[in-house]
């Protein structure tokens, strides 16, 4: 007999193998004010209150413990990278990344592993991540510096192309030194466009595609919470397995603040004077506040595609092997209106190689293993005039570019487009960048 639920799973998945086009635009709309970002779908009344005072909360300056007629939105730090959502995702957007050698600019944060212990391991002195300002009376944790070393090399055609391989500077640590093996993970603020669409993608779909792959060994991020084993689909390394887990996280990680669900900051056992720092109230980052943040979060619109496209760009996009892990289409469910969205990817965790890898404090190339990037939203960046910062920490100046530091599973597919002449390379980026 046929199970009717597997059948549309795999008939929606076959569907989602074909290339979208931006006419394929659920989800999607017209950002004509970036300070005023759309949500997705029409909202009842309840509902657009609830995206609207999550967009306030977004755009809250937290202040420091104690602070007169703070209205709840105190408790910031003691150590942390930034005092609003919106000082690293600017409106939904991704973050701008360095422009040269320079300290690391707010939305590039250093977060902390390990090489061989689980996942979800800091640094045993300064947690899970490096914070650059501190609250007075304390002093941050650390600086950081980005510098970059310009690589060269050749198309098949001649043609010379150039890229920046970054070298990350920390000093002035104030709780001594980092652990010689901990691990360096550099990790730009990513776009927020879609999130709630891409909550909406069954889990038994991301397991499917990776049965059904080829050519390519991406893995699901199974991820283990509260007992339970989850599927972890956002992060630059599929971490979290909600927009709220997401939101929690950078909450205490990045902000200092406590939640109901992470009640604490990431001061250490060996960060005594911080963790004896007054706080906002327990929780500080009240529930009613973190439902209404992840509320615009969750219906946030991802912003329009160009409306002209070079015509053969979805084909090439095919032919160099793009889209067996940028897949245009994918599954959804209890979402009105739509049974397949456009995001570019496979929310499944690849190799892309040790140019990409992250490395030790002592510069050893760890295997790490990237999710998927959603490409959709990108044309937001090149209509704002911005410069690019694409890939994991920001090094890619270019779609150009963040293709040619693909390795490791997507190496085929590199390699074709290296081989394309100087227009069709032309033709795909530009398809991309109108994405």
């Amino acid at each position: 007999t046929c199970d009717p639920v597997k059948w549309r799973l795999a008939a929606l998945l076959w569907a989602g193998a074909s290339v979208a086009t931006a006419a394929d635009g659920f989800g999607r709309a017209e950002f004509a004010d970036r300070r005023d970002p759309p949500p997705y779908t029409a909202l009842n009344a309840a509902q657009r209150e609830a995206y609207e005072f999550g967009h306030a909360i977004f755009n809250t300056q937290w202040v420091i413990a104690g602070t007169p007629r703070a209205g709840r939105r105190d408790g910031l730090g003691p150590l942390f990278n930034a005092a609003t959502c919106d000082g690293c995702h600017n409106e939904g957007a991704r973050a701008q990344g360095a422009s040269g050698d320079e300290p690391a600019p707010i939305g590039l944060v250093v977060q902390l592993g390990s090489p061989t212990a689980q996942f979800d391991v800091g640094d045993p002195v300064y947690g899970h991540v490096l914070n650059t300002s501190a609250i007075e009376g304390y002093a941050p944790e650390a600086r950081v510096r980005m510098r970059y070393i310009e690589r060269a090399g050749r198309y098949a055609d001649g043609a010379a192309w150039t890229l920046r391989a970054p070298r990350i500077e920390i000093d002035a640590l104030a709780y001594g030194a980092l652990a010689r093996d901990t691990l360096i993970k550099p990790r730009l603020a990513s776009a927020l466009f879609g999130v709630g669409l891409l909550q909406a993608v069954p889990d038994a779909a991301i397991v499917e595609i990776a049965r059904r792959q080829a050519g390519v060994e991406g893995q699901v991020a199974w991820r283990e919470v509260n007992g339970l084993q989850r599927v972890g689909r956002f992060g630059w390394q599929a971490d979290a397995v909600s927009i709220e887990d997401q939101t929690t996280r950078a909450f205490s990680r990045e902000m200092g603040l406590g939640s109901t669900q992470i009640p604490h900051d990431d001061c250490t056992a060996a960060q005594s004077e911080c963790r004896k720092a007054a706080d906002g109230g327990k929780p500080e980052a009240t529930d009613e506040f973190l439902a209404a943040l992840v509320s615009f979060q969750q219906w946030l619109a991802v912003p329009a595609a160009s409306a002209s496209q070079p015509q053969d760009g979805a084909a090439l996009f095919v032919a160099t092997g793009c889209a067996a892990c940028h897949r245009p289409q994918l599954p959804v469910e209890n979402i009105v209106g739509a049974e397949m969205i456009a995001p570019y990817t496979d929310l499944l965790l690849h190799d892309l190689g040790a140019g990409l890898a992250d490395r030790t404090l002592g510069g050893k190339p760890v295997t790490s293993r990237w999710r998927t990037a959603p490409l959709w939203g990108l044309n937001h960046v090149r209509r704002s005039g911005r410069a690019w910062a694409l890939l994991h920490d920001g090094r890619a100046r270019s779609v150009e570019e963040a293709v040619l530091w693909h390795d490791g599973e997507a190496a085929a597919a590199r390699r074709r487009f290296e081989k394309l002449d100087a227009s069709r390379r032309q033709r795909l980026s530009s398809w991309v960048e109108g994405l």
